[in-house]
């Protein structure tokens, strides 16, 4: 991840240096690679993404005793649709494909691999720009996203592939307050997400887990820095709050408790306008720092178990691009 990291300290050197001579002067323009950004009416906007993420963590039993080491690779393939069907009002489309291998050491040394794949539950959003900062000090953003349980949930076996998809209905609701200059902007995010009951088939032993719903929060800060006409800098952070959930396996007949989870975020990605606020490569990384989190067995406290020592480094590309 060296390189990685290297890209984000030039980035922000870079904006350090550029920040001395900032024009704080308000500015309304809709820069596509802005967190503020929001189709005007008529536009279509269209954001392809691919990204590699891996994490690592460790488990341990009630005793403490460390069970295994596992790590987690991904790659995403992400399209986003938006329309401006007013200047205040867009409509949007995330669908995504994905496809993982899960590695778990074990004491003894054996290592078992599962992967899985497959598309992720389409979300159709709205955004409605309540306040406009070209006649206030701000803008306000009021957003709500709803992902149907579109496919299958299939957790992974040594034998069969797994799904990629949730297993269940959610729906995002959130808001973002934000101010734009000639050369910055900054934007405060807040998201409540609801995940309804889930259902995943456990293909291992032909039986499944359900999950109770949800809500957690999130609380973020997105910025962006113009260092010229054609190159910006993007940077942010936020916490995410989870909530408990109550697990039901049915090859067990047990229930358990599932808290902890919550992780904070760090982005940072370098922008670069190929044709002038039309189309926009991006390349980004992004560390997410999880909780420790513990799964509670009222009934068999000896299955208690914890996952410790959790990480994950993101890196992705992305190229944004309009058509009016």
């Amino acid at each position: 991840m060296r390189w990685t990291i290297s890209i984000a300290a030039a980035s922000l050197l870079a904006a350090g240096a550029q920040a001395q001579a900032l024009d704080s002067t308000p500015d309304t323009t809709r820069i596509i690679s802005d967190p503020l950004y929001l189709p005007l009416s008529g536009q279509i906007y269209g954001s392809t993404a691919y990204r590699w993420s891996s994490d690592k963590q460790d488990t341990f039993d009630a005793t403490g005793a460390q069970t295994s080491s596992v790590q987690n690779t991904g790659n995403t393939l992400d399209q986003q649709f938006q329309y401006g069907v007013t200047d205040d009002l867009a409509l949007r489309l995330d669908w995504g494909y994905d496809w993982r291998n899960i590695s778990r050491h074990l004491p003894a040394g054996d290592t078992l691999v599962r992967s899985s794949s497959g598309w992720t539950d389409p979300a159709f959003g709205v955004t409605w720009r309540a306040l406009d900062q070209g006649v206030n000090p701000f803008s306000l953003d009021l957003r709500a996203d709803y992902a149907p349980d579109a496919f299958p949930a299939k957790s992974a076996s040594t034998v069969d592939e797994g799904t990629i998809a949730r297993g269940g209905d959610s729906v995002d609701l959130g808001l973002t307050l934000g101010h734009q200059t000639r050369d910055f902007t900054i934007a405060a995010l807040f998201d409540a997400t609801w995940l309804d009951a889930r259902k995943v088939e456990n293909q291992e032993n032909d039986g499944f887990s359900t999950a109770d719903s949800q809500w957690n929060y999130r609380l973020g800060v997105d910025s962006q820095l113009r260092l010229s006409d054609v190159m910006s800098v993007n940077a942010g952070a936020g916490h995410t709050f989870a909530n408990n959930s109550t697990v039901f396996n049915s090859n067990t007949g047990l229930t358990h408790v599932s808290t902890g989870g919550d992780f904070t975020d760090l982005d940072v990605a370098l922008n670069y306008h190929f044709v002038p606020n039309t189309v926009v490569g991006s390349i980004g990384y992004q560390h997410n720092f999880y909780d420790d989190a513990r799964n509670l067995f009222p009934a068999s406290p000896a299955d208690n178990s914890a996952v410790r020592n959790k990480d994950e480094d993101i890196v992705g590309v992305t190229m944004r691009y309009t058509l009016n």
